[in-house]
């Protein structure tokens, strides 16, 4: 899949603009706060329905207006769709082929991305959530049921959760009703714990080679801390260790109102040599980490779905020395295509540079430019 076109309306700094885009290497140059970065958001909001920063939809809306659009044609082997997403400061609509779909869960997984954004270092040093978040993304685009799985167990989740209370301040509640919910919730849970592991499976097959091929010496690996206490799926094992840990806890939960037990409480541990990242990995790292991931990430679609999915890249190299650049873009194939952002062309590989469409951004204006070599020199002045 490739993204020919995007559209913005009343988007961040855009009132409106549209980018045509080529199937490989995109390239948008420009000063901090001209709108690279929004440009990106802006794709990321086409295929997720959401930012990945932080804040409210309304947010993404331009100071001057009260809804905005979103809207990119997509190209497949031998078609082309069109994705559109609308909001207001109350409503999100989506639409595929002028057609309103109805579930978010149905949308996603159609246009497909990877990505490494600034605020991406929190996947390392964040919260649990940011981490559960992150493989919930990727498996989303990788299988449309399993964010339907997910929703059905946090929907399941909240009436326990309301339910425990319940059994905590009327002693005459019906304790077979509390039965019923485990047994939907531990149906739901066995579904997604399946997806979570295979994924992370096949993540970590190829992580280890990934990470010392871009640091030079260290090894990757993920490890998957989840609450049932197992390293691989058995169903059986879950189902035993889920239903005891529910009867065990069962006065603790109603006392809390809470469900202490369960996929909601999953983490990822990024083990560098052994060693929690967290901790002993530098800054620098710690980037390297997660640019790591995110070409596993890369390969891993490649492999299940048979293409690439979207790449975009936000000031990847500008904190990274020549040799690791160059490592990172070995990686960058030529039936992928990726849209990356930078302050200065320099700062990218020669080689790079020449194969792709460069465009000039400037206080929310878009311009391709005329000649990289041009561009080259306009740099270095």
């Amino acid at each position: 899949m490739r993204l020919k076109s995007l559209k913005l309306i009343n988007f961040r700094n855009y009132e409106e603009a549209t980018i045509e885009f080529s199937p490989g290497i995109n390239i948008l140059v420009g000063n901090n706060g001209a709108g690279k970065t929004n440009i990106l958001e802006g794709i990321y909001v086409l295929s997720l329905t959401k930012s990945n920063r932080y804040g409210k939809d309304e947010d993404l809306i331009n100071i001057n207006a009260n809804n905005l659009s979103i809207t990119g044609e997509v190209v497949y082997d031998d078609y082309i769709k069109e994705y559109q997403v609308l909001m207001d400061k109350f409503t999100k609509r989506v639409y595929i082929n002028h057609f309103q779909v109805k579930k978010i869960a149905n949308y996603i997984s159609n246009f497909c991305i990877t990505s490494f954004l600034p605020n991406d270092i929190e996947i390392i040093k964040g919260s649990p959530s940011i981490r559960r978040n992150l493989l919930n993304i990727q498996i989303g685009q990788l299988y449309n049921h399993y964010l339907k799985y997910v929703n059905e167990y946090n929907s399941l989740l909240k009436i326990r959760n309301e339910y425990l209370k319940r059994l905590y301040i009327n002693s005459f509640a019906d304790f077979k009703y509390l039965e019923v919910i485990n047994q939907k919730m531990l149906d739901v849970s066995l579904k997604i714990y399946y997806f979570r592991f295979f994924y992370l499976e096949n993540i970590n097959n190829i992580l280890p080679g990934i990470y010392r091929k871009l640091s030079g010496k260290s090894s990757l690996k993920i490890e998957y801390f989840n609450n049932i206490g197992l390293s691989f799926y058995d169903e059986e094992q879950i189902k035993e260790t889920l239903i005891s840990k529910w009867k065990k806890n069962l006065n603790k939960e109603m006392q809390q109102g809470m469900t202490l037990t369960g996929l909601h409480r999953d983490d990822l541990i990024f083990l560098v040599d052994g060693k929690d990242a967290r901790t002993f990995a530098s800054q620098g790292q710690q980037r390297l980490i997660v640019i790591a991931y995110k070409i596993a990430e890369l390969l891993v679609f490649k492999k299940i779905k048979g293409e690439y999915p979207v790449l975009l890249l936000d000031d990847v190299f500008s904190e990274i020395d020549i040799k690791r650049r160059n490592n990172i873009i070995k990686y960058l194939k030529q039936d992928m295509q990726v849209i990356i952002t930078t302050t200065d062309l320099l700062d990218i590989n020669d080689d790079l540079v020449n194969s792709a469409k460069v465009f000039s951004i400037k206080n929310g204006k878009i311009t391709k430019k005329g000649g990289v070599k041009n561009a080259r020199r306009k740099n270095k002045n």
